[in-house]
């Protein structure tokens, strides 16, 4: 019969940081919710501010200089 194995351990010896895993799942699941509606929204907002620089970048005026 073959061993069974601690996928944790086969994880940490393979070289995967589960610190992040353990502190996340230390969290409720509202605070969980809170930390990827914080996220969302700042990769939101990075994702606006590139579509005005584009659109900067776009328009006639500045392609005219």
């Amino acid at each position: 019969m073959a061993m069974s194995r601690d996928p944790i351990k086969e994880a940490e010896k393979a070289g995967f940081d589960l610190s992040l895993v353990e502190s996340s799942l230390a969290l409720t699941p509202e605070e969980r919710a809170r930390q990827h509606d914080q996220a969302l929204a700042l990769v939101l907002e990075f994702d606006q501010i590139r579509r005005e620089r584009d659109a900067k970048l776009e328009s006639p005026a500045a392609t005219a200089r």
